[in-house]
């Protein structure tokens, strides 16, 4: 925790937020990912299923 604020004491509140910002866009990105590909897999397992695989 100490070492965290030593970290962060030198920075100034507007790089801060910029990377916090950064930090959120990479978790949104990620999210999107998974819950993409959970779709693309629910669809392919529907193909297969239509079709008799």
């Amino acid at each position: 925790m100490i070492e965290l604020m030593k970290a962060t004491a030198g920075r100034s509140p507007a790089m801060h937020r910029a990377q916090q910002q950064q930090v959120l866009n990479l978790r949104r990105a990620v999210g999107f990912a998974i819950v993409t590909s959970g779709f693309a897999v629910i669809a392919a397992q529907m193909l297969q299923h239509a079709f008799g695989g």
